[in-house]
Formats: C-alpha cells, structure tokens, sequence
C-alpha cells in the first residue's frame, strides 16, 4: 500500500469545492499529509474564433488570471488553516492540468469533486472527473456535492 504524504487537491473556483476541502483537510489531518491546491484556467485557445482582437483576448485572459490568483489564495486560507498547503494555478484543460501536477509534482493520492452529470451534460461538458480516474497511475477519491 502507499504511503499518501502529497495530496493533490483539484479545485473549481467557479462553483462551491467547500466540500472538496473539508475532505482533503481531514485526510491530511490524519495522515500528516501536504497538499496541494490546483486550479485551471481554461486555455487560450478557447478563445480563437472570436472576432475579437488579440490584445483584447490577452487582456481578458490577464484579468481572469489575477482574479483566479486572489481567489484561490482566499480559498486556501479559508479552507487549509494549519495544514501544510501550496497552491497552484495553471493554464489549461483541467483534466490535462490535474494529471500533469499529480506526476510533476509526485502526489499520492488526487481528491477532487464531481457533478455527476449524465445525459446531454455530460456529451456536451464532458467528465473531468473520469477522464482523471481512468488515466492516473495514482488513487482518486471524487466527491460529490451533495455528500
């Protein structure tokens, strides 16, 4: 069995992942575990297409980017008081984020929420969630909001 001493918490500043951070503090409470809390912002080519002008695009992106910095200190000090923590945010779609850093930065064990979206949603959104699960070569504990 592994030992779990680096734990990579994925976060969604976009919705409410309280319920993600109390299970990973309690789990690095525990275990005497750091963790790690990543965000993704979405990727710049989300935006090609747009008849918009580059600066404008680099702007925006810039912006969100400051704004995601500050929110997700603020999640971190509201959430990890007392506990080992770093935070990270990166550029990216969040599946690809979240494995990249799980390997980069040799975390044992990913805790991350899920939307249990099934139907029309989950064609259209997709499964961060599963995508993680079937492709880490680590555990992932998942989450669900109303748990």
């Amino acid at each position: 069995m592994r030992t779990i001493k680096n734990i990579l918490v994925a976060v969604d500043l976009m919705e409410d992942s309280s319920f993600v951070a109390s299970y990973a503090k309690l789990f690095a409470e525990k275990l005497g575990a750091g963790v790690l809390v990543v965000y993704a912002t979405p990727p710049l080519s989300q935006y090609f297409g747009l008849y918009l002008p580059q600066d404008t695009i680099a702007k925006f992106h810039e912006d969100t980017e400051k704004g995601a910095i500050r929110e997700l200190k603020e999640f971190v000090e509201k959430h990890f008081t007392g506990i080992n923590v770093k935070q990270r945010l990166a550029n990216g779609h969040p599946q690809d984020v979240i494995l990249g850093v799980a390997k980069e930065e040799n975390c044992d064990l990913i805790i991350m929420g899920t939307h249990s979206r099934k139907g029309v949603d989950r064609i259209m959104f997709g499964s961060v969630a599963n995508h993680v699960v079937k492709r880490a070569d680590i555990p992932v504990m998942t989450v669900r909001p109303d748990m």
